[in-house]
């Protein structure tokens, strides 16, 4: 690892899990203390990016009516000075 926390990842792995520039690398962290490496497109397609706001906007509702989502209350925010 860099001082800058930077790791070289070997082109074997990169290309197992389909790495190329400017992916991510996603860590999953496992019950049983394992860890899990996945590579991910950091930039998603226009189609792509679209498709998955409208599912949220379909989900949630749209900010400009009355009909916007939200979870359950929890409670008052005490806020002390």
């Amino acid at each position: 690892m860099t001082s800058k926390n930077q790791i070289t990842i070997p082109k074997s792995v990169r290309q197992i899990l389909g790495l190329k520039e400017n992916h991510w690398v996603i860590f999953e962290f496992t019950p049983e203390g394992e860890i899990k490496v996945r590579g991910e497109n950091a930039a998603p397609s226009f189609e792509a990016f679209w498709k998955q706001e409208l599912a949220i906007i379909e989900e949630m509702g749209k900010f400009d009516t009355g009909e916007m989502f939200f979870e359950k209350d929890l409670g008052e925010e005490n806020i002390e000075w």
